[in-house]
C-alpha cells in the first residue's frame, strides 16, 4: 500500500466536495482543519472542479486533496496537473490507471473483476455505487478471493457509517454527507465544521 492510501485508510471518512467554488478554499481550508480531518476529494464533474483542487494544493499542502469522479484520462491529467494526490474514478480505464502510477499518484477505479486488478497490481478499488455493484456479498467476495480492499461510496450516510467501515475489506469511504447543501448555500461553515468533527470519530490514531 502506497502512502497515500496509507493516510486515506487511517482517516477512513474522506469527504466529498460536490458544491463548492474556488473561491470558497479559504473557509474549505479552514474547516477541514479546525476538524482534523485534512482531506477532500474533489469531483471533476463540478464546475471549476479543477480549480478548487489547484486552489487548495496550492495553498494548503497540509491538506490531502484528490480528484474525484474522473471519468476520462484527460479528466486524470488535469487533475493531476493541479495537484492531485489521488483520483477516484468510476470506471476502470486501463490508460488513466497506468497514466497514475506512472505519475506516483494513487487512483481507486471500480470495477468488479478481480483478476484484472491483479494484473495492474492494485490492491484498493473504489465500490460505487455500492448498492448497485451487490453489497457486501460482492465486497466480501472479491475480498475475500482476490485480497482486495475497498473505498466505498454511494448514498452513504453518517448513520451507515459504522455499518461499512466495520466490514474487515472496506479501508475507507468517501462521501458528501458532511457538506449540507443548505449550509453551503447559507455560507455556514460553523455546521460544516461540526459535521466534519462527527466524520473524525472513525480516524484511526
Amino acid at each position: 500500500m502506497d502512502h497515500t492510501t496509507t493516510i486515506l485508510s487511517r482517516l477512513r471518512c474522506i469527504p466529498m466536495a460536490k458544491a463548492f467554488r474556488p473561491i470558497q478554499a479559504p473557509s474549505l481550508a479552514a474547516a477541514l482543519r479546525e476538524s482534523g480531518l485534512k482531506v477532500l476529494n474533489v469531483s471533476q464533474q463540478m464546475q471549476e472542479g479543477n480549480l478548487l483542487v489547484r486552489a487548495l494544493a496550492k495553498d494548503y499542502p497540509d491538506i490531502l486533496v484528490g480528484g474525484g469522479n474522473v471519468q476520462t484520462l484527460e479528466e486524470a491529467q488535469r487533475a493531476i496537473e493541479e495537484g492531485a494526490s489521488f483520483i477516484f474514478s468510476p470506471v476502470f480505464d486501463v490508460k488513466m490507471i497506468k497514466y497514475c502510477l506512472s505519475h506516483k499518484v494513487s487512483i481507486f477505479p471500480v470495477t468488479t473483476d478481480g483478476q484484472r486488478c491483479r494484473k495492474l497490481n492494485l490492491e484498493v478499488l473504489g465500490f460505487y455505487p455500492v448498492d448497485k455493484l451487490g453489497g457486501f456479498p460482492v465486497i466480501d467476495k472479491l475480498g475475500e478471493e482476490f485480497k482486495l480492499k475497498f473505498i466505498v461510496a454511494g448514498h452513504i450516510t453518517e448513520l451507515d457509517m459504522d455499518t461499512f467501515l466495520g466490514n474487515p475489506h472496506v479501508l475507507a469511504m468517501t462521501g458528501s454527507w458532511m457538506f449540507d447543501k443548505g449550509a453551503i448555500a447559507a455560507n455556514n461553515w460553523k455546521e460544516i465544521t461540526e459535521s466534519l468533527k462527527r466524520a473524525r470519530n472513525w480516524v484511526i490514531e
